[in-house]
């Protein structure tokens, strides 16, 4: 969400917005405004600017609270990122998008080609359009995904919208009851074999003081948030981002036993115990990535290690009583710890690997993606179009757990 609203709704975008624009997205909210008329922006262009830059340019306050949250999303894809999903998945939808604008700049660059225009344009014309946009950006900026591994690989499903509506209405009492508000969209997507849910939904209320003359005055602002569920039925692999720690087990399970018809299919023991670093361990601080296997991969780069100095604690399970952190943009992170007395086999342990995987490209910007890895259940990453190629790495380099699929080997058996 564009946590300032103000970086959009700056003096050249109210000086040069098409009028009948916002007349009409304002024409949202009739009725709802204090001290505002929509009419007045049928006056003469000058006044009505002026008029629409007083409600605007003032506190958020001064808008209804549907005005502000239609605002903030039209904001979230006002930019140059936002304006390339938004065609991008024009092209998908087979939309022909605005052919009426599809022009050449004459004296000056066509204002109605600023994404804020367009963004505002599309959400007013083709909402459908925005709500899918809208979700891509989510999935492609969610970089820290939680997992749960299924009880068995290659369950597939069978997705409709029954399935949807009943996990939409069983998400939105959930966030209800945790006091996020009662709006709730879910827009579910298919890659392949990765089913892609996202669920845009209000996040908690803050408060901010604003000034309004000469009072000042505290206002309530619920913005909303965009949570990301991937399950792969390769894999059986359930992928969430943008979830509270600890609604991640109760949204699980309500996607298991909704869309999957599987109850508890996430509840195995080894659910969450995915990744290990037992190798890096075992081989020390000379451990290396082998990347050989794939051609496009030039080199990978571990650019920060922790270890964790572990003793018994009182109830005698291992505790942490002392870290050590090393960092090396070279790639030398772990190498450094060849002289400290950190021993691998002693009582420290590796912690956590941040490394930077580096791709062949024949382009001017190498391209690449940097990866924390921390044991049992993180690998943090910004996912782009190699994130299939990182995840092979981590596993061909044995740092995937193995799992049991005693349910498939039964079946089998």
């Amino acid at each position: 969400m564009a946590g300032n609203l103000k970086k959009f709704v700056k003096p050249r975008f109210i000086k040069t917005v098409d009028l009948p624009l916002m007349k009409a997205l304002l024409a949202r909210h009739a009725g709802k405004y204090r001290s505002f008329s929509v009419d007045l922006l049928d006056q003469e262009e000058e006044l009505a600017r002026d008029a629409l830059h007083d409600l605007l340019a003032g506190s958020e306050d001064s808008y209804p609270e549907g005005l502000r949250g239609d605002l903030h999303r039209i904001a979230e894809l006002g930019d140059a990122r936002g304006l390339e999903v938004i065609l991008t998945q024009a092209d998908r939808q087979g939309v022909d998008l605005f052919p009426d604008i599809k022009t050449g700049d004459e004296a000056a660059p066509n204002k109605a080609h600023d994404p804020k225009h367009i963004a505002l344009r599309v959400f007013l014309e083709h909402p459908d359009l925005f709500d899918s946009a809208a979700d891509h950006m989510a999935m492609l900026t969610a970089d820290r995904l939680h997992e749960y591994a299924g009880r068995e690989r290659g369950v597939t499903i069978d997705l409709t919208e029954e399935k949807i509506e009943a996990f939409r209405t069983a998400v939105a009492e959930l966030f209800r009851d945790a006091f996020l508000g009662d709006y709730c969209r879910v827009g579910d997507y298919v890659d392949g074999d990765e089913i892609n849910v996202v669920i845009s939904h209000g996040s908690t209320v803050s408060t901010m003081p604003v000034v309004e003359g000469q009072q000042e005055r505290v206002i309530s602002v619920r913005q909303i948030s965009h949570a990301v569920l991937r399950y792969s039925e390769h894999t059986g692999m359930l992928r969430l981002a943008r979830v509270r720690k600890a609604q991640q087990p109760e949204i699980a399970e309500l996607f298991a036993s909704i869309i999957l018809d599987r109850p508890g299919f996430f509840d195995g023991d080894d659910a969450q115990d995915l990744y290990t670093l037992r190798p890096a361990e075992l081989a020390g601080p000379g451990f290396a990535f082998d990347a050989a296997y794939d051609p496009l991969i030039e080199k990978v780069l571990i650019i920060e290690a922790a270890v964790d100095l572990m003793a018994p604690g009182k109830n005698g399970y291992p505790r942490v009583v002392r870290t050590l952190r090393s960092r090396d943009l070279g790639g030398d992170a772990l190498q450094h710890f060849s002289s400290t007395p950190v021993s691998f086999h002693g009582p420290w342990r590796l912690g956590e690997l941040v490394f930077r995987v580096l791709f062949r490209s024949e382009g001017k910007r190498q391209p690449q993606v940097t990866v924390k890895l921390r044991p049992p259940s993180v690998v943090q990453f910004r996912r782009t179009q190699h994130e299939a190629r990182v995840m092979a790495l981590i596993e061909r380099n044995g740092l995937v757990n193995d799992r049991d699929d005693l349910e498939l080997v039964g079946a089998a058996e």
